[in-house]
């Protein structure tokens, strides 16, 4: 009988974590933030931590959606900016709302059942739940590398949001600019030690989050699986079996992303933000990439491993990856390389606070055969343009090239990346590059 018990809570434990895990994360991220309010960091900094994997080719404006009440308005002006529109529930799908980004307009977010009326010439944009996430990515460059950082800038801070009755008062708020240690937590980290240390407590917060107002109704399997978990958990005892059905859990959920790899070890999701009933994608990418786009607006090849398999760590010395001519990613918009810490997947601090290399980078250098030799290193590499390098840690890291605007190749899903090469000193001044010099 015991046996049983104990089977049965390891069962449903293990199903509950896997299904409801990236609640946590959005519980805690957004319970001290009121609803309807854009907001977005001063700057983009090394101290930023709060989402994984932030992006230095954008600049970033978000809310928390709340229309349990009344619709939320959304105004966005004419612009020559290049932005994109996200907006997800707090599992982290994508929910299609239609917004132009061609041209600016006036939405309103209604809630499920709203059967008010609007104004005139505000579009509406229903919602299947009453709480969502909103963000609003704008390009710091243009696809041919034109620096836009002043528009983009312009157009984030006249972003206005607010109830449908502040809309009617005329007292909208513009986006309100916060210093970016207003996103230092580390929700990834804090997740990992709880886990780790106190996975008990780790249920009880993500209990919490479960049932959270801000959570949509539970129905079918779902509902079902919450209640049979909270049965479990209310009769005390077995604490052992839930702590390691929590661990194993999340052993599951990383294990899954880092082993979705291709020929080269890079990591590439396909299916974010539409995950159907696969709980397992839909966590792994919670914990190591979450708010990305869906594969129509962008590609994310996420790498942690070498062409040989082994960590990526900056205490060797370096790497290198090369795109050749026909291997350059097909974008629409650009595509960019970043480098991040590997325990918080957060931006790597270097004394030039340089986070990315892209195809917009200024002075990007090719080589004689128009490949793209990009130089991950701790320390500017000799007779390489700098605008080649690429500042890594000495330490473990990972990177992720990202694709804006998926074309050819990247669209389809047949493109690789190419591989990344530990440096080998024995091959100075092997590989010829347009600056000159060697390594």
């Amino acid at each position: 009988m015991i046996d049983e018990r104990v089977g049965e809570i390891y069962d449903v434990t293990r199903r509950y974590v896997t299904k409801f895990y990236p609640r946590w994360f959005t519980h805690e991220q957004q319970r001290i933030l009121l609803p309807n309010i854009l907001f977005g960091p001063d700057r983009m900094s090394t101290v930023w931590r709060a989402v994984v994997a932030p992006n230095d080719d954008t600049l970033y404006t978000s809310a928390v959606i709340g229309v349990r009440h009344e619709p939320a308005i959304l105004v966005i002006p004419e612009t020559t900016a290049t932005y994109g529109v996200l907006v997800l529930d707090v599992y982290g799908d994508i929910i299609n709302t239609n917004i132009s980004t061609d041209s600016g307009g006036t939405y309103a977010f209604t809630g499920p059942g709203w059967r008010g009326k609007l104004p005139p010439n505000v579009i509406r944009v229903p919602l299947p739940v009453t709480s969502a996430t909103l963000i609003i990515r704008t390009d710091k460059f243009s696809s041919d590398g034109e620096n836009q950082i002043a528009i983009a800038e312009e157009f984030r801070r006249s972003l206005r949001m607010g109830p449908l009755l502040a809309y009617l008062r005329g007292s909208l708020r513009e986006t309100l600019i916060v210093p970016v240690f207003f996103y230092g937590r580390s929700f990834k980290r804090d997740a990992d030690t709880l886990i780790a240390t106190n996975p008990i407590r780790f249920l009880e917060e993500l209990q919490r989050a479960v049932k959270s107002i801000r959570t949509p109704p539970l129905t079918g399997e779902n509902r079902i699986l919450s209640e049979r978990f909270d049965r479990l958990f209310s009769r005390g005892g077995f604490e052992r079996v839930f702590a390691r059905a929590t661990q194993d859990a999340h052993a599951a959920i990383i294990r899954n992303y880092l082993s979705n790899t291709d020929e080269n070890n890079w990591i590439n999701f396909r299916n974010i933000g539409f995950w159907g009933r696969n709980y397992l994608d839909r966590s792994s990418i919670t914990q190591f990439c979450q708010y990305c786009n869906d594969i129509e607006k962008s590609a994310y090849y996420d790498v942690f491993l070498d062409k040989n398999g082994r960590r990526l760590n900056g205490a060797s010395g370096g790497y290198t990856i090369t795109f050749e001519r026909d291997q350059i990613p097909q974008a629409e918009q650009f595509w960019s390389v970043t480098s991040y810490l590997a325990g918080t997947i957060s931006l790597v601090p270097n004394p030039k606070d340089k986070w990315v290399v892209a195809s917009y980078t200024p002075g990007l250098e090719r080589n004689r055969d128009g490949s793209i030799t990009i130089y991950a290193t701790p320390t500017p590499p000799r007779g390489v343009s700098k605008a080649n390098w690429l500042p890594i840690p000495k330490g473990d890291f990972s990177m992720m090239l990202r694709v804006y605007g998926p074309q050819g190749r990247v669209a389809d899903g047949t493109y690789v990346p190419p591989p990344v090469k530990k440096i080998d000193r024995r091959d100075t001044g092997r590989r010829p590059y347009s600056g000159g010099g060697s390594w």
